[in-house]
């Protein structure tokens, strides 16, 4: 029996409903509260049961049934074997082969029987931890309500050992886990969660293996505890082929340039582990260069270079050469940023050459040329060729020199089309610059004259009826009348009618007038001619022809 006037663990599981008190370093509480310290160390130690349930089922309990067994079959072998009498071969073959099958049986029978207690009776059931479960997962998800920072590092280590118990509490909570890792101002939070998600990877991998991104996140974490505590459990992962090496194992290419010596050492002794498994630098070098190359990245120029050459350093084989020459030569035709050309040119360089390397690298010449305008390409290429040519064969020689020239050629001749290319483009801000300030000055005159009858101006306008007799008075010479033959007339001679007699022609305007209104008697013959669509003969003639009736009449008059 529990003595109610005492504090026992269901109290403190009751009253935890209400807000833990931060009153005073003591930890003094109201009349409703809990102490902080009492509940850190509940959650603590209810997390350490439930992961010694589980090694003690896992280990001692199904370790013991095993033994169990084996001494069961031990056993009935020696029976079998006292009682029976000689038998062929094929029976005992056969009886051999039953007895395995039985013990692969009951193995798994022992093995499911463990799995079910620890998935639905030890934290999920209706005893001591399932009850603090749910005051678990408050603690956890609250943070304003249960501020304490030791509470909360208690809680989530809780949690972690909660989760290692059992699949379903696992998979129900993996959110609220990694949202802890990535939301904790608690570096110590963090730290722990992922050596905790280092534990469940092997507990749970297929839980585990979708949430791998948010793992590698952590080696860009501001804690350098963080980050070592992140590479060593990748390290760990990947070389035991917990997880699947992909082109995310680029960010822990980036610990190589750590700030942190501690995590560049680590980073180095990975990728020498690593390189012993067979062509796994090999597979993932064409990913990782895209990544690390990608501006998104946010990786220095000199930090992937010194990242390259020492990955680089483990690309030894022939055809592992060949091989990355011919991908890296088709990325150029992906990519449009100079940094990512620069960035593949260096990783050419520093591969060896062999023969086929550099047919492979002519072959491709067309994925590269419009590249060698930016001298960091070109030169990369120029120490591709100057290498190859140290242990070149005299018939290989010969395509390398031919190599040599149309990177040289390529090369100049995008030199110049960029030189045009900055010319314009200069000539043209100077235009644009000069344009605004059009409007600051006067625009000058054209000298063309105005046509007949044009407003351009109110000082050259003149009365028609008095246009003429001006113009005629100013004239010195009279001009020439040109004559022509009755099929060939000009429109010239219209103006040379009567110019002799100017009074009359005043002196006849208004009778004019009268007689025809669509005759512009105002006309001076001097004035400037305007251009006219020119006619056919016919027309010509019968204009001729009109305007003398008209004159004529006039005179009459």
């Amino acid at each position: 029996m529990l003595d109610k006037s005492k504090p026992n663990i269901f109290w403190i599981i009751e009253i935890t409903s209400q807000p833990v008190s931060q009153e005073g370093q003591g930890g003094q509480v109201s009349e409703l509260g809990c102490p902080a310290g009492v509940l850190t160390r509940l959650l603590s130690i209810s997390g350490q049961i439930a992961l010694c349930h589980l090694v003690h089922l896992d280990v001692a309990v199904f370790g013991e049934l095993k033994r169990r067994h084996a001494i069961e079959e031990e056993e009935g072998s020696k029976k079998t074997t006292s009682n029976t009498t000689k038998e062929t071969e094929t029976e005992t073959e056969t009886t051999e082969e039953e007895m395995g099958l039985a013990g692969a049986a009951a193995e798994d029978a022992e093995a499911e029987y463990i799995r079910r207690i620890t998935e639905t009776e030890l934290v999920t059931g209706s005893n001591l931890l399932g009850f603090i479960q749910p005051l678990l997962v408050a603690v956890c998800s609250d943070k304003t309500k249960y501020p304490d920072q030791n509470l909360q590092t208690a809680a989530t280590m809780a949690l972690a050992k909660f989760m290692m118990v059992s699949s379903e509490f696992c998979e129900a909570h993996l959110q609220l886990l990694f949202t802890l890792l990535e939301k904790s101002p608690s570096p110590v939070i963090r730290s722990n969660t992922i050596i905790a998600l280092g534990d469940l990877s092997f507990r749970f991998p297929n839980l585990i293996e979708p949430w791998t991104s948010n793992l590698y996140a952590r080696l860009r974490d501001d804690s350098p505890t963080v980050r070592k505590n992140t590479l060593m459990v990748l390290t760990h992962l990947i070389l035991n082929d917990m997880v699947k090496v992909k082109g995310q194992i680029s960010e822990m290419a980036t610990c190589i340039v750590d700030t942190d010596e501690r995590i560049a050492r680590l980073a180095q002794l990975f990728f020498h582990e690593l390189a012993k498994k067979g062509n796994a630098i090999y597979n993932i070098m064409p990913d990782m260069i895209s990544r690390l190359s990608d501006p998104e990245a946010n990786v220095q120029e000199e930090n992937f270079r010194s990242i390259m050459k020492y990955l680089f350093s483990f690309i030894q084989k022939d055809k592992h050469c060949e091989s990355l020459v011919e991908k890296l030569c088709h990325r150029f035709n992906s990519t449009s940023n100079e940094r990512q050309w620069r960035d593949l040119a260096f990783c050419l360089s520093l591969l060896s050459y062999n023969d086929k390397s550099i047919r492979k690298l002519q072959e491709k010449f067309a994925c590269f040329s419009n590249k060698l305008a930016d001298e960091a390409v070109y030169s990369c290429f120029v120490t591709c060729v100057n290498s190859a040519k140290k242990f070149a064969k005299p018939e290989v020689k010969v395509i390398i020199e031919e190599l040599e020239e149309r990177l040289q050629a390529c090369h100049e001749k995008g030199v110049e089309d960029d030189e045009i290319i900055q010319k314009a483009s200069k000539a043209k801000g100077k235009r644009a610059g000069k344009t605004p300030g059009r409007k600051l000055g006067k625009t000058p005159a054209r000298t063309r004259k105005p046509a007949y009858g044009s407003d351009d101006s109110e000082d050259d306008f003149t009365h028609p009826a008095t246009r003429g007799t001006a113009k005629s008075q100013k004239k010195g010479k009279p001009k020439p009348k040109l004559s022509f033959s009755s099929d060939e007339d000009s429109d010239l001679e219209l103006f040379n009618v009567d110019t002799s007699n100017a009074a009359m022609q005043d002196k006849g305007n208004s009778d004019i007038e009268n007689a025809d209104p669509n005759l512009n008697v105002g006309a001076s013959p001097f004035h400037s001619p305007i251009r006219k669509t020119k006619k056919s003969v016919n027309s010509k003639k019968q204009d001729h022809m009109s305007t003398r009736t008209r004159v004529r009449s006039a005179k009459i008059k």
